[in-house]
Order: structure tokens, then C-alpha cells, then sequence
């Protein structure tokens, strides 16, 4: 959906690192990843949390980061870490060797996202742990009233639905989780609101806005000047809106 030749996709996926991140690390330090783990990043775009993990396995542990992508992965070189072009729908994963496997805003947009997991599930080893974040938009809701964004967010919705996402997966994620297989799930929202000139997470919806404004367009349900008329109003001091919320859902393999 996004093109990762446009400057504008490195800046959008640098502003998501810096919303999303702290939470991330967060529920890393409440799973207690530490020296030693062996850990699969699937999806790892920008690297952010790649890092993060390098640092926490250290020297006798080990981090195995995926994406359809490597762009943005390329300057990371950490002897710990081995990069790999993978297709999580396709291409083969070591069985049952990860003590912890990880992936953040990746199962929405794919249409086999059942399958998917159960792939990550089957790379974990008994009991390791399962830690899947991804989109809710149950909390997108427009507290200064804005047409623009509300037709903004249709077009969002209709896009989605033509390429087989769900930005409403994060309220199924424990359901998804049980089904395959993963015990003992337990489940956090987060959303990141606070001043818009300080809010990484609406800076990150500002840049995907301008990214996609043609995709958004093409939907029939938004002009490309309602589009700039939304990105004008994430600017305006007097607009007030709450972003989607991310749900993670944490659980592990039974053994």
C-alpha cells in the first residue's frame, strides 16, 4: 500500500516508531525478553525494534528480522542480528526455536492473516511467547467535528476492505490468538493522545495522508481536496481528535 521509494514513507515510518515504540518496549521489559532469547521480528520495517531486541538478546542471543521489504533495513549491521527477504505467507521459518516472536501492524493488511500466525506459532518453541500488536480503529473519533477527516477515515475504511484488511482486527486478536493455539492470552489498548504538536502519532497520519492522498482519491469516497483539507485540519489548533488505538495480545505456546 505504501511506496517505499517516497522520503516521505522513511519519515512516516519514523514518526510511527516514536509513537508506538514506548509501549512496545514496555510490554517487551513485562515479558521479561532479556540475554540469551532467541527472537523473530516479523514485518520489522524501519528497524526501530530490531534494534531494541538486538541490545536486550545481546552478544548470546540472537534476532531474526523479516520483511518482503529490507530498504530501510539495510544500515543495520548487528552481529547479532541476521536480516532475511521472507514472505510470512510462503517462505519457510525455523520450527519451534524462537523464545519470543514479534510483529506490530501486520496481520490487518494481510487477507490470510489466519494463517500467518499460525506459521509464527509453529517458529516458536514450546512455551515461548507470542507478541502480536496491531490496529483497532474503535477509538478514531473526530471530538472537534471536521467533514474532510470524516470522509477521510470512509476512504480509509473502503480501501481496506478492497485490499482484503481489517483495521478493525485488534478487538479479534485474542480470538485469532487462541485459534491458533496460543494459551493464556492476555490483551492491552494503548492510544498515544496527547498535544497534537507533540503527538508523533498524528505527525505519522499527517505524512500517510499526504503519501496516499491519489490512493485515497481513487476510493470515489474522498476528493483529493478533502484529503489536503484533512491534512489542513490536523494543522488547525482548533481541531481535537482521538487516533486508532493499537491492541497487543501476548500469550505462549503451549510447553
Amino acid at each position: 500500500m505504501f511506496d517505499h521509494a517516497l522520503e516521505l514513507e522513511q519519515q512516516r515510518l519514523g514518526k510511527l516508531s516514536e509513537w508506538l515504540d514506548p509501549g512496545t518496549k514496555r510490554l517487551l521489559d513485562q515479558i521479561g525478553a532479556g540475554p540469551g532469547w532467541r527472537v523473530l521480528e516479523v514485518g520489522a520495517g524501519a528497524g526501530s525494534i530490531v534494534r531494541e531486541l538486538s541490545d536486550r538478546v545481546g552478544p548470546t542471543g540472537s534476532v531474526l528480522a523479516t520483511d518482503l521489504d529490507l530498504k530501510f533495513l539495510e544500515t543495520l549491521e548487528l552481529p547479532n542480528v541476521e536480516l532475511q527477504k521472507h514472505d510470512i505467507l510462503n517462505d519457510p521459518l525455523p520450527s519451534e526455536v524462537f523464545d519470543l516472536v514479534h510483529a506490530r501492524l501486520l496481520l490487518m493488511h494481510l487477507p490470510q492473516r489466519e494463517d500467518a500466525l499460525k506459521r509464527m506459532v509453529a517458529a516458536a518453541k514450546p512455551g515461548g511467547w507470542i507478541f502480536i500488536e496491531d490496529m483497532e480503529f474503535l477509538t478514531w473519533i473526530e471530538v472537534t467535528p471536521s467533514e474532510p477527516m470524516v470522509r477521510v477515515r470512509t476512504a480509509f475504511e473502503k480501501l481496506f476492505d478492497l485490499a482484503g484488511a481489517d483495521p478493525m482486527l485488534g478487538r479479534k486478536l485474542p480470538i485469532l490468538m487462541e485459534s491458533a493455539g496460543v494459551e493464556d492470552v492476555w490483551l492491552e489498548g494503548r492510544v498515544a493522545w496527547g498535544h497534537r504538536w507533540n503527538n508523533p502519532g498524528l505527525q505519522q497520519f499527517k505524512l500517510m495522508l499526504m503519501e496516499m492522498r491519489d490512493f485515497l482519491a481513487g476510493t470515489g469516497a474522498v476528493t483529493g481536496d478533502d484529503v489536503d483539507a484533512a491534512i489542513a485540519t490536523i494543522d488547525d489548533p482548533a481541531w481535537l481528535g482521538m487516533p486508532p488505538m493499537i491492541v497487543a495480545a501476548i500469550g505462549r505456546k503451549p510447553g
